[in-house]
């Protein structure tokens, strides 16, 4: 197959550009009962995220010293997130107010509205969106039932003057992913009269 680079160029613009991995926004949200939400200015701090990856694992089965693979369960992996380190630490700390509110505190003291929590009361969500070069949104990914399971560390260093960041691990069940597309579809199979 002959090669050009104006057929890439092309094929490039027909589908409107290539996605960027710097145009996304996040919303991480915490339990109603915990009220430990990201802030707007809070979610404007994670700097990295991960639009979340599944997995479906082959079952192997033996056969006559033949090993075959059937499908088998879809798992989902952690979401990892990298926060820039407020000078308040407010999104830090509201991490930790949701690690407590999970596993007690920190000197392992627990009440009715410290440690004990689990199932809803636990899970919250969070959805990592893509955006266009024109800043539409063009896809979207929410995670269910989700709770942080990691809080990195920051590093302090006298002969660093870089700003300080640090790593939020976050386990869930499952993802839902919504496009331009389907919303749009959606939109027009709800109002059957919209044009």
């Amino acid at each position: 197959m002959a090669f050009t680079v104006s057929t890439f160029k092309t094929q490039l613009a027909a589908s409107h550009g290539a996605a960027r991995p710097s145009l996304y926004k996040i919303d991480i949200n915490s339990p109603t009962g915990i009220g430990q939400s990201f802030s707007t200015s809070s979610n404007l701090l994670v700097k990295a995220a991960a639009i979340p990856a599944s997995t479906i694992a082959p079952l192997t089965t033996n056969y006559m010293g033949r090993a075959y693979k059937t499908p088998g369960f879809r798992t989902f992996d952690v979401w990892n997130v990298t926060v820039i380190n407020d000078e308040n630490m407010e999104a830090r700390q509201n991490i930790m107010e949701w690690m407590v509110a999970i596993s007690g505190m920190l000197k392992g003291n627990r009440a009715s509205t410290v440690g004990g929590r689990f199932g809803t009361t636990a899970e919250g969500d969070a959805t990592v969106t893509q955006l266009g070069i024109d800043g539409s949104d063009q896809g979207s990914w929410k995670m269910y039932n989700l709770w942080p399971t990691e809080l990195g560390e920051i590093a302090l260093d006298w002969s660093s003057d870089a700003i300080e960041e640090y790593t939020v691990t976050f386990s869930y069940d499952y993802w839902s992913q919504g496009t331009k597309k389907e919303e749009e579809t959606s939109k027009v199979t709800a109002n059957p009269h919209t044009r």
